[in-house]
């Protein structure tokens, strides 16, 4: 029945033509504060450049598939939620607390774990924004809309106004890039005088019998911008078990619990034992649990990581 209607479509000129701009709803952001209907742009007809060629879109879409969960992510960062109508990967989002704001209504379709060429259909999107993981899709993605592949990376700063060209709003990126820059500047800032940087941290998360730690090019704010330091022969990402994280003894632990709830070693059994008690970090108070998104590439995740240290220097 699919390949059967894909077949319609490409016979009919394939996608369906873009929805006017012109919607009468306002959606409110999580701060409360109202944000207009959206209207007429002046940036379509509009070229977007991207991994597997050349899409001119019409109008500003309005309704949006995204493939790769982190893209949401991106357009809830720049006040754009209403335009993500579906998303591949929304079980990962309602894991995150930063982002109840915007799935807690169910306005958003679940699209999946994995792209699936029929949920994605029945959704009726303007526009599909894939990653480099859906390529050998991506023909029959293109007959059910306008298709943009923008490849993932580590680094939330490289994907986010590619995202946001797509609605054409590439200046709000820009303004979430310098505000999260300038809070990042003002807490490095802060670590320096209070003397805190240099001093070391393990960011991880419980996994199987042990962790999960993180230190690569997702990691570098934290890191290389604040200051943090990096235990010898971290890598960008690895496994490391209770006896490891002893051996190291960071001065912080930052540490959350493994979301996809599938750990054998969770956070309360390890309040009683003694290994763990007996953490330098442990002992002085610079044991802080967190949520698992502010170690992800993730514009508001990170920006939410900021939060979480700042709060941590001022006690």
């Amino acid at each position: 029945m699919l390949v059967l209607i894909l077949l319609a479509l490409s016979a009919c000129g394939g996608k369906p033509p873009a929805t006017s701009s012109g919607a009468s709803e306002t959606g409110n952001s999580p701060s409360g504060q109202a944000q207009p209907a959206p209207g007429p742009s002046s940036a379509f007809p509009k070229k977007i450049v991207h991994a597997k060629g050349e899409t001119v879109l019409e109008r500003k879409p309005q309704k949006v598939a995204i493939l790769y969960f982190p893209y949401a992510d991106h357009l809830f960062a720049i006040g754009e939620q209403q335009a993500v109508a579906g998303v591949v990967g929304l079980s990962s989002l309602r894991n995150f607390p930063v982002y109840e704001p915007f799935v807690k209504d169910g306005r958003i379709a679940d699209l999946g774990d994995q792209a699936n060429l029929e949920n994605i259909l029945a959704l009726e999107p303007d526009v599909i924004i894939a990653w480099e993981q859906d390529e050998k899709i991506v023909d029959d993605l293109a007959k059910i809309a306008d298709t943009i592949v923008i490849p993932q990376s580590e680094n939330w700063q490289d994907t986010i106004t590619k995202v946001a060209a797509v609605l054409g709003e590439e200046e709000k990126a820009q303004r979430y890039i310098d505000q999260y820059n300038a809070k990042l500047d003002r807490l490095a800032a802060k670590m320096e005088t209070s003397g805190e940087k240099g001093k070391s941290a393990i960011f991880m998360m419980t996994w199987g019998n042990g962790f999960n730690y993180y230190g690569g090019v997702r990691m570098q704010p934290y890191y290389d911008k604040l200051g943090f330091r990096r235990f010898d022969g971290m890598k960008d990402w690895g496994e490391i078990s209770l006896e490891g994280v002893s051996a190291i003894d960071p001065d912080y632990l930052f540490v959350g619990e493994d979301f996809t709830r599938t750990a054998q070693m969770t956070l309360k059994q390890l309040e009683t034992n003694p290994v763990w008690t007996s953490l330098k970090a442990v002992r002085s108070g610079k044991l802080i649990v967190v949520d698992t998104e502010i170690v992800g590439p993730l514009a508001m995740g990170q920006s939410k990581g900021l939060d979480v240290i700042e709060k941590t220097m001022g006690n």
